[in-house]
């Protein structure tokens, strides 16, 4: 197969396939995406990509049996498009000096490949997408259009400033809503200090979406937050797979 330009056709075909089942985790003190090696073999026998093996051949090789998979994926460790990896446990990230993440496993570069079905394999690969394209355009277009504000109509920049306004504003109505949420937690205490105290708008600081910060209004202690709801799941799902 050697041909780069198959690679890397290849790599984006597969790179966000959703039969990968990729999860996020930390390699080399960076966010990368990683999966299991079967999951590949799986995305390399679904429909996406039998459809372009016989449309285009040349780029896309035809995979018939688990060997046609292993001469593929070779190529794309070759090409350093994916590299193999070790997830650590807990444990075994303080031997490396590394901080154990629960949402983020550390990951660890592998010395060999040994292609089994088991084995993880991180992403070295990002092709462009059309969101990108997009981005840069509007980052170019804001940049054009701030160094042409003096020759903007009035009207514009009219609207401009009212809009500035009522962003400012927004921000300083956050603000005021953080100082008065953090006093009432604190009268809150000498009443309800068992429950954990009072919080107005218990989501606000949580990592979560803007939306999901302002839900629900109200809530005691910890019990309401995203954070724990979300430790609470991750425990359930733990019990189950026990279970």
């Amino acid at each position: 197969m050697s041909n780069p330009a198959s690679t890397v056709a290849i790599g984006s075909l597969l790179r966000r396939h959703k039969l990968l089942k990729q999860r996020q985790g930390l390699f080399q003190s960076r966010h990368v995406d990683f999966f299991r090696y079967k999951r590949f073999v799986r995305a390399l026998n679904a429909r996406e990509y039998q459809s372009k093996s016989a449309n285009q051949p040349d780029l896309y090789p035809v995979v018939d049996n688990e060997e046609d998979a292993r001469k593929v994926f070779i190529e794309l460790i070759k090409a350093q498009l994916v590299v193999p990896c070790r997830k650590l446990h807990s444990a075994e990230c303080k031997d490396h000096g590394l901080k154990p993440d629960k949402d983020y496993p550390n990951l660890l570069l592998s010395d060999k490949a040994t292609l089994q079905p088991d084995e993880y394999y991180a992403w070295n690969f990002n092709p462009k997408t059309l969101t990108d394209y997009l981005l840069v355009l509007g980052i170019v277009a804001g940049i054009l259009a701030f160094v042409c504000y003096p020759l903007w109509p009035s009207s514009m920049r009219r609207v401009v400033y009212y809009i500035s306004l009522a962003l400012l504003a927004l921000i300083g109505l956050f603000f005021a809503v953080a100082i008065l949420r953090f006093i009432i937690y604190l009268l809150s205490l000498a009443v309800c200090s068992e429950k954990g105290g009072f919080w107005l708008f218990p989501n606000l600081f949580e990592d979560c979406g803007v939306l999901e910060s302002f839900k629900p209004l109200y809530g005691s202690g910890e019990s309401e937050c995203y954070s724990y709801i979300k430790k609470m799941k991750r425990r359930k799902r733990k019990m189950n797979k026990k279970d």
